[in-house]
C-alpha cells in the first residue's frame, strides 16, 4: 500500500516537473515577446521623432506653399510611408494582444491544474514527514513560479498599454498633418 502511494507520489512529482518545464518555456516566450514589444516601442519613438521633424518642416513651408509644391508632395509621400508603418505596427500590436490572451488562458489552465494536483496530493498524505515536507516545497516552488509569471504578464500588459497610447497619439498627429495639408 505504501509502495503504491510512493509510486503515485513519484508519478505526480514527474508531472509537476513537466509542468514546471512548460511554465519555464512560457516564461521565455513571454520574455521574447517583451523584447519584441520593446523593439517596436523604440521604432515608434523614432518614427514619432521623424514625424515631429516633418511637422516643423511643413509649418515652415506653409508660408511659401505656392513656391514649394514639389517639397510638399515629397512630404506627403513620406507621411504615407509612415502611415503604412503605423498600420503594420497596429497589426503587430493586434498579434501581440492575441498572444497575451492565449498566454493568459494558459496561465489560468495551469493554475487550475496546480489546484487539482494540490487536492490529489492532500488526499494521498499518509502522515510521513518526508512526504509532507516535499509536498510543501513543491507548493512553495509552484507559487513562486506562478507569481513570477504573473509579474511578467503584468509588465507586458503595461508595455502594451503604453504602445497603444503612443500609437493613438501618432495617428492623431498624422490625421492633423493630413488635414493641414488638405489631404483629408
Amino acid at each position: 500500500m505504501e509502495e503504491q502511494i510512493l509510486d503515485a507520489l513519484s508519478e505526480i512529482k514527474g508531472i509537476l516537473q513537466e509542468h514546471s518545464k512548460i511554465l519555464n518555456q512560457h516564461t521565455e516566450t513571454l520574455q521574447e515577446h517583451s523584447e519584441i514589444l520593446n523593439q517596436h516601442t523604440e521604432t515608434l519613438q523614432e518614427h514619432s521623432e521623424i514625424l515631429n521633424q516633418h511637422t516643423e518642416t511643413l509649418q515652415e513651408h506653409s508660408e511659401i506653399l505656392n513656391q514649394h509644391t514639389e517639397t510638399l508632395q515629397e512630404h506627403s509621400k513620406i507621411l504615407n510611408q509612415h502611415t503604412e508603418t503605423l498600420q503594420e505596427h497596429s497589426e503587430f500590436l493586434n498579434e501581440h494582444s492575441q498572444l497575451l490572451t492565449d498566454h493568459s488562458q494558459q496561465l489560468n489552465e495551469h493554475s487550475q491544474q496546480f489546484k487539482e494536483h494540490g487536492w490529489v496530493l492532500s488526499a494521498l498524505r499518509t502522515g510521513q514527514d518526508e512526504t509532507k515536507a516535499e509536498l510543501h516545497s513543491m507548493r512553495v516552488e509552484n507559487a513562486r513560479e506562478f507569481g513570477e509569471i504573473k509579474e511578467l504578464f503584468k509588465n507586458v500588459e503595461v508595455t502594451f498599454d503604453v504602445l497603444k497610447d503612443e500609437l493613438w497619439s501618432n495617428k492623431k498627429d498624422i490625421y492633423r498633418m493630413k488635414h493641414t495639408m488638405g489631404m483629408k
